[in-house]
């Protein structure tokens, strides 16, 4: 077996070894979790220095992705993980199009632009406590640095550390040469973003620069290299435990403003109301069999010729007029008659759960959080 077809040996192991993990990140990510794999490899004398270096490189990668993943899929069935399409913004847990971000632009105590939508997805829990997180490959739309402008409520720019992702900051921060004219540079954005100091801190793999920005640096460590954290320390999600490790590092708010908490208030009822009316509507969607039943029952009725038939021109079944919007009409206002009457016990039961909720102080809340979804180790080694 040759040096090249023993590496890929090693990584298509890994992949099936550590498949339940790699499924969880996108393409990148699981790139970067193979690696780390390969790492230990490598120390056991699997495969050589020659062939990690490889695995690496720009064409190591493509091999990854390309070749080895399809091969992967159609030999064993395993789905391989996807790059997500870019132009996403996550509000409230609920991923939007980009297309939406002004009808959800008013009600965000700030925004966390992203450089890529892999790890906009990792950061969705944060848009439960007042943060809208914007995903875009590239940068910042116009639109957005004008909407930003306005108001002063804090952006934060999380990017790769290379070039390119200073250059997306810097685009919040100065604007672009091409917008200067418009004055779209903020004042309020913070640098989120991975840097040296982070990386090293964290001993995150490298990769060579882009060659266009070799001038500037000759290496660059992207945000999917958080993924190795999954591995090494079992970092459940490594760009979130990241993030919010640097929001507390910079003395940035992770949860709501305390005049924001009424309204988040408001919205936790709200859900909790509609988790109330699951069962009732899981058994209205039963009315949705009821004409496939009674298709049924009425084809068993007919009489049928014993002579075989190539095709039957059947008459025009669905001229058979039956008027919907009665029987729909008083079952609508029967819906809204039984609700009604269960509405002063609702407001009741909603009202006593509103007075007996624990509030908390915003600190306390806050380390809840940071608790909950940050990581001890990433915090530490940061040294927040």
């Amino acid at each position: 077996m040759s040096r090249r077809s023993n590496l890929w040996a090693n990584v298509e192991d890994i992949i099936l070894q550590h498949y339940d993990e790699l499924k969880t990140r996108r393409i990148r990510g699981s790139y970067y979790i193979v690696r780390e794999y390969l790492t230990k490899r490598l120390k056991e004398g699997k495969i050589t220095e020659e062939e990690f270096n490889h695995f690496l490189t720009a064409q190591g990668y493509a091999t990854y992705r390309d070749d080895l993943w399809p091969s992967i899929e159609k030999q064993y069935g395993l789905e391989r993980p996807e790059a997500k399409p870019i132009g996403v913004i996550y509000d409230r847990g609920i991923e939007r199009p980009i297309s939406e971000f002004e009808r959800v632009y008013y009600r965000a105590r700030g925004f966390i632009f992203v450089e890529k939508a892999d790890e906009a997805e990792d950061l969705k829990e944060l848009s439960h406590h007042g943060w809208t997180i914007v995903a875009g490959q590239g940068f910042s739309t116009r639109l957005m640095r004008q909407l930003f402008k306005e108001d002063g409520r804090p952006v934060l720019a999380l990017h790769d550390c290379d070039t390119a992702g200073e250059w997306i900051y810097r685009v919040f921060d100065i604007g672009s040469r091409r917008t200067r004219h418009l004055q779209l540079w903020l004042e309020n954005v913070v640098d989120l973003g991975l840097h040296e100091d982070d990386a090293s801190l964290l001993a995150l793999p490298s990769q060579p620069e882009a060659g266009k920005f070799r001038k500037f640096r000759t290496s660059r460590i992207e945000l999917s290299a958080l993924s190795v954290l999954k591995v090494r320390w079992n970092v459940e999600n490594p760009v979130l435990a990241y993030t919010i490790a640097k929001m507390k590092k910079l003395g940035i708010r992770i949860t709501p403003k305390p005049e924001e908490a009424k309204e988040l208030l408001k919205e936790l009822v709200e859900e909790r109301i509609k988790e109330a009316f699951d069962e009732i509507s899981d058994k209205l969607w039963e009315l949705f069999e009821i004409p496939s039943k009674i298709a049924s029952s009425y084809a068993e009725e007919l009489v049928y010729p014993d002579s075989e038939i190539v095709d039957a021109d059947i008459p025009q079944i669905n001229l058979v007029y039956l008027n919907f919007d009665d029987p729909i009409k008083r079952l609508k206002e029967s819906l809204e008659k039984e609700f009604e009457k269960i509405k002063p016990d609702v407001i009741d039961e909603a009202q006593k759960a509103i007075e007996n909720a624990k509030l908390l102080d915003e600190d306390d809340y806050e380390w809840i959080v940071i608790g909950r979804l940050g990581d001890n180790r990433v915090l530490t080694a940061l040294g927040v």
